[in-house]
């Protein structure tokens, strides 16, 4: 659970696993789920008034206008017109019935920008055969490009190359109808004004959207989550965001990671996945370890997405340290590791398997004044061994079970009787990059690298670093890395002694804290206490 993916990291140094689906960002990428509920209503009443305009366009200009009937009845212009209202009632349709995600229909709604502005286009630019006035006036298609653009929010680039589609519908319209119309064309310097007008519209559309849509995301966002109020951002990334929160009474920061739901769900779904969301949590709260990060409290946010409320930690993720200061010495590895296993030994007591170990879910950090004090991080793939309720497995959308460079054999094969000796295999990947700095099976291809932890032998650590490792170390490092689930450590608990006996000298508090002072001073940007007070907070919003 916890930070998750989402960790504090420098921008600089490059990810340890290419694969790992920690290095995915959202950000501006993904507008927020309510934000996208939203623009689909929008969408929907925009479908809804176009059709009443066009019927009364059409009357009116029947009546009051009977010289244009000639372009009214232009067969293609009938077509696009028809176009235009049949999507229209469709988009309404969908939205009313439920029977597309409000993601999907937001994409159909830019498709349904340009076929409008293709039928304003072809009827504008039809002219009488042999029609010799200029084109007067302006086009209709600036007005419908800037109303949808302000009406309809997305991100800024997608409404910026929607509307210039729009625009260049317009040119493209006139040259096919002097084509299939043989009518007399105006110089390009009266012809060009139309377009010039619409092209200019498109980049209002642009700008508004930039100005208004980091306050619209921002308002979602920024709002009070039970006795908490969102104070900075941290991080985000694939399952949502990671917030610096304060405690309304209480003077204690906190980390809140807002975890993203899923627009198109079906109320069962959102049922199902509330239940799941709670047995997860009580599950991570009734963990007590102290290299477990702590869950203080949890709930449901009013846009229909989760939230956690954990500690907020101040260190680094292995991750980073291994990205940013390369390969580590076996006695700071082992004093690490130990840690790790002594947060498995009681959730694996549990009957709970983390499931997804690697080097963004654990960090390093400094509590009061102990140094590399190591906390086990995003237990939201965890697998419960004994069935509750029939639901045995907690999954989060948009979360695969685990990453391939940390993955077991019987997980890759997708085997049902996973148990904590899985968890002591991403222990021995761990290790393995710690050491090294490189994973055991680098491969830049995800199925590739999963399957050459269920075939290929990895090579020995020795091979891979200049840096001393103990033999012993070695031996149980790559032991920990059998194929075969019997043949590595029975219990996170022997590995922890295990390793304490494996020949590596003492890591002790003094070398942690020199280490410390030397390379992740309290100003360090690293730090992801450091990163949570740089940003500027956001206008908070009550829920």
């Amino acid at each position: 659970m916890a930070y998750d993916r989402l960790q504090m990291t420098s921008p600089s140094p490059q990810p340890v696993d290419a694969t790992s689906l920690s290095s995915g960002t959202q950000g501006p990428a993904g507008l927020p789920p309510k934000l996208v509920e939203d623009a689909a209503k929008r969408l929907s009443i925009l479908a809804v008034f176009l059709v009443v305009v066009v019927v009364v366009v059409q009357v009116v200009q029947r009546f009051g206008q009977p010289e244009l009937a000639l372009i009214i009845d232009d067969p293609v212009n009938r077509l696009a017109t028809l176009a235009s209202v049949l999507m229209a009632i469709g988009l309404f349709a969908l939205q009313r019935l439920r029977l597309v995600t409000a993601r999907t229909l937001l994409g159909l709604g830019m498709v349904f920008e340009v076929v409008v502005a293709i039928a304003i286009s072809m009827i504008e630019t039809t002219r009488p055969f042999n029609a010799s006035e200029p084109l007067l006036g302006l086009s209709a298609l600036g007005p419908w490009i800037a109303f949808v653009g302000a009406l309809i929010p997305n991100r800024p680039i997608v409404t910026l190359l929607v509307a210039l589609a729009a625009a260049t519908t317009w040119p493209l319209a006139y040259l096919v109808n002097a084509a299939r119309l043989d009518f007399v064309t105006e110089s390009w310097r009266q012809v060009m004004v139309w377009p010039f007008i619409n092209y200019l519209m498109a980049v209002l559309a642009y700008l508004v959207g930039r100005a208004t849509y980091g306050t619209a995301c921002q308002a979602q966002t920024a709002q009070e989550l039970g006795s908490y109020r969102l104070v900075a951002p941290i991080g985000e990334g694939g399952m949502g965001e990671v917030w610096k929160a304060s405690h309304r009474m209480l003077a204690r920061a906190a980390a809140i990671k807002l975890v993203k739901a899923d627009a198109g769900a079906s109320a069962r779904q959102s049922d199902v996945a509330v239940k799941r969301f709670r047995r997860e949590a009580n599950v991570i709260a009734g963990l007590q370890s102290p290299h477990t990060v702590y869950l203080y409290d949890f709930g449901t946010a009013q846009d229909g997405r989760f939230y956690y409320v954990m500690e907020l930690l101040d260190g680094i993720s292995l991750q980073t340290l291994v990205t940013t200061f390369g390969p580590q010495p076996a006695s700071r590895v082992v004093f690490i590791l130990r840690q790790i296993c002594s947060s498995l030994d009681e959730a694996h007591e549990q009957g709970l398997i983390h499931r997804d170990l690697k080097p963004s879910n654990v960090m390093v950090c400094k509590v009061a004044q102990e140094h590399d004090f190591v906390k086990v991080l995003d237990f939201g793939l965890a697998k419960s061994i004994v069935q509750e309720d029939g639901i045995s497995q907690v999954t989060v959308e948009g979360v695969t079970a685990g990453t391939p460079g940390y993955m077991a054999p019987e997980v890759a094969l997708g085997n049902p009787d996973v148990d904590g000796r899985a968890d002591l295999y991403a222990v021995g990947c761990l290790g393995y990059v710690l050491l090294t700095g490189t994973l055991v099976f680098p491969d830049s291809n995800p199925m590739s690298m999963a399957l050459k932890h269920v075939q290929a032998t990895p090579d020995p650590l020795s091979q891979r670093t200049e840096l001393p490792i103990p033999p012993d170390l070695e031996r149980l490092i790559l032991q920990c890395l059998e194929k075969k689930p019997e043949k590595r450590p029975s219990s996170a608990r022997e590995l922890r002694d295990r390793l304490l006996m494996s020949g590596a000298a003492a890591w002790t508090e003094r070398d942690a804290a020199s280490w410390w002072e030397h390379h992740l001073p309290h100003s360090s940007s690293l730090r992801s206490f450091a990163q949570s007070t740089m940003r500027t907070p956001p206008v908070v919003q009550k829920v």
